[in-house]
């Protein structure tokens, strides 16, 4: 009988191993760096921002809302994720951005953040 609860120990522990490697490959995938393409507003207005006549976000909105405590946040169809760091952010703000970085709950954390290709082909020729 020693054999058998010894197997059934052995049998025990070892679906526990792979169970606890599972969890630890989708971790590691929740992880995995990603890029969105999205405008930088902030987190009290998210999508509902003043918008310009372009139906993007007001620049002098989401400077007086971080002002007054909100953080910067990057807008995606109809979702705001907080950005951070926000330093990496402010300079972007109101602006068709790409955000290379991961996301952990509701926060991207940035590795990188440019104008978007779009927004950087739109601009306009300076003389």
């Amino acid at each position: 009988m020693a054999l058998n609860s010894k197997r059934i120990i052995a049998t025990l522990s070892l679906s526990l191993l792979v169970v606890f490697l599972q969890i630890g490959v989708g971790a590691q995938n929740a992880t995995s760096q990603q890029t969105w393409r999205g405008y930088v507003t902030d987190t009290h207005c998210g999508t509902n921002c003043q918008v310009t006549k372009e139906m993007t976000p007001d620049k002098k909105c989401v400077d007086r809302c971080v002002r007054k405590g909100s953080k910067y946040g990057l807008w995606v169809d109809h979702h705001v994720y907080v950005l951070e760091p926000q330093n990496m952010a402010a300079r972007y703000a109101a602006m068709d951005v790409s955000v290379t970085g991961t996301l952990d709950g509701e926060t991207i954390h940035i590795d990188s953040i440019a104008l978007s290709k779009r927004a950087a082909n739109s601009k306009p020729e300076s003389n």
